[in-house]
């Protein structure tokens, strides 16, 4: 898969997989709705939230995005930032625009007024492979 392949896999409003390391060492792994921009990965969640602490203790994170032929693989570090401002508003509307049409978005946002964190993966590496077209 080139990048403007694996950009455009990622533009897809497709279930991701954020795993994270648990205190013992453990992988936790949870499916999430997310943005791909070009660069980072951003993740709509709540900050109380079992991987999100995993996380803020231990940074690392492997992501992973895949259907029946195609699939990226995603390993990087991830920040948390909880904050209830107009950057965090558009990218939670951002992100939810993705999976739910433009007309049930604001209604969708306000069911979940607590949830005000955005997790952002910065990859240090980024691979994907597809089995579209091959025999």
């Amino acid at each position: 898969m080139n990048s403007e392949e694996l950009c455009a896999f990622l533009e897809r409003p497709l279930i991701g997989v954020v795993s994270t390391l648990r205190l013992d060492g453990s992988p936790h792994a949870v499916p999430v709705w997310f943005r791909y921009d070009g660069e980072n990965v951003r993740i709509w969640t709540e900050e109380r939230r079992a991987w999100v602490r995993n996380v803020l203790r231990d940074p690392r994170v492997a992501f992973v995005v895949a259907e029946m032929e195609d699939a990226v693989l995603i390993h990087g570090e991830a920040a948390v930032r909880t904050r209830a401002d107009e950057a965090t508003a558009a990218e939670i509307r951002a992100i939810t625009r993705r999976y739910i049409p433009e007309d049930e978005v604001e209604a969708y946002v306000a069911r979940w007024p607590d949830l005000q964190t955005i997790v952002t993966i910065r990859p240090t590496s980024v691979s994907g492979w597809s089995q579209a077209g091959r025999a």
